[in-house]
């Protein structure tokens, strides 16, 4: 575990309702030290019930940028959440753009394979994301 990224997660998880400053701080600390090694931290994170929608669509930043497509299932997850508790998404969405937009062929090929399967619980979400992969 990072302890650096453990860190800023606490900050960004204070319950301060007067401290947005101080955790967009964290939050640009958190971003600029993160790698792809940590992902495996910041997906946990990210399923975290600590989160609000807010920390959600931070954390969606980072995740976005280093996973790409293979985050896809825990993005999507992230952006159900925040859809049930009433919250539009819209940094969340832009992040899942982002992804189809580096990309196109494999996130198409990935949101395909996705879509293949029974289990597979997000399919009107990634149908949406499959036209910004053209």
């Amino acid at each position: 575990m990072n302890e650096a990224i453990a860190k800023e997660l606490e900050v960004l998880w204070a319950d301060h309702d007067d401290s947005v400053d101080e955790k967009l701080e964290a939050f640009v600390r958190l971003k600029a030290i993160a790698t792809k090694a940590d992902l495996p931290q910041l997906i946990e994170a990210i399923k975290s019930d600590r989160n609000d929608f807010w920390t959600r669509e931070l954390l969606s930043d980072p995740i976005s940028d280093l996973g790409g497509t293979d985050c896809l299932i825990e993005l999507f997850q992230a952006h159900k959440k925040n859809t049930e508790e009433g919250h539009d998404n819209d940094g969340l969405s832009h992040h899942l753009m982002e992804i189809a937009w580096v990309d196109p062929a494999a996130c198409k090929r990935k949101l395909n394979e996705l879509m293949s399967t029974t289990e597979f619980a997000h399919k009107d979400l990634a149908q949406w994301l499959l036209q910004f992969c053209e």
